[in-house]
């Protein structure tokens, strides 16, 4: 049920509960972006991206410091490091998603109207700031969590009149991916961003926890020696991480 839960509020917020008119335009928008994702903490990251999204569909661009790219197309994701995607066994959210999550669940929210737009601030297990233009185009999402600053700045935005088809036509998107274990998944519902890619020894997934560190999971025969070593329904898995958080994942394998 996990991966359906955003679709699911996005369409159906309009019968629970009466949404801002800038909150409404910002999430049915349709724009294309370019935007720097700076996350500082421990450590400090930062992508550079692009970004076209329909309404609660969206496809985004990472060019450095990686190059990946994925599309969530109403309850499917796709992504790959090329034209060639995959279907992922996670729903892909970016800050912008879990901030829509976070005003659909109904959490503390205010705006405050300001002479270039809007300032929306929510409440939840961490705190949201969100700058909008006047027409309901993003500017600026910051998220602060566990001692990490996440910041979403938008370069360039655009109204998008293209339609998804002649956006993706370049793109295959292929059904058949791996069903991952639900070990696994509870694992990955914590990372605030990650990519899975083939690697020399199978499956590679790299991301950044929710705590603001780095996890690399493989998953195949030739595991790298160190870090958590597991099997979970005949996959042979190793978490690489901090120690603090390998006791974490280790709390939710019941170990």
């Amino acid at each position: 049920m996990k991966k359906y839960v955003l679709v699911v509020l996005f369409f159906l917020a309009a019968t629970i509960f009466a949404l801002p008119e800038i909150v409404e335009k910002w999430m049915y928008a349709n724009y294309y972006a370019k935007r720097i994702m700076v996350e500082i903490g421990l450590k400090s990251r930062f992508r550079y991206e692009e970004v076209y999204k329909w309404g609660a569909d969206k496809m985004v661009l990472v060019h450095e410091p990686v190059s990946v790219n994925w599309v969530r197309l109403g309850q499917s994701c796709y992504m790959g490091s090329g034209t060639t995607l995959k279907r992922s066994p996670m729903l892909i959210l970016d800050l912008e998603d879990l901030a829509f999550k976070e005003i659909l669940q109904g959490r503390d929210l205010k705006i405050e109207e300001t002479n270039e737009g809007y300032e929306i601030y929510i409440h939840d297990t961490g705190e949201y700031r969100v700058l909008l233009s006047s027409d309901g185009f993003p500017k600026e999402i910051e998220r602060n969590y566990m001692d990490t600053k996440s910041k979403l700045i938008y370069e360039e935005v655009k109204p998008l009149s293209a339609d998804k088809n002649e956006i993706l036509k370049d793109y295959t998107l292929v059904d058949s991916g791996v069903e991952f274990p639900k070990e696994l998944v509870d694992i990955l519902s914590n990372f605030r961003f990650l990519i899975i890619r083939e690697g020399t020894s199978g499956l590679e997934i790299e991301g950044i926890y929710k705590n603001g560190q780095k996890v690399e999971i493989f998953i195949g025969n030739d595991l790298p020696k160190g870090g958590l070593q597991i099997s979970i329904n005949g996959l042979k898995i190793a978490i690489v991480a901090d120690e603090k958080t390998l006791e974490e994942i280790k709390v939710i394998l019941g170990q």
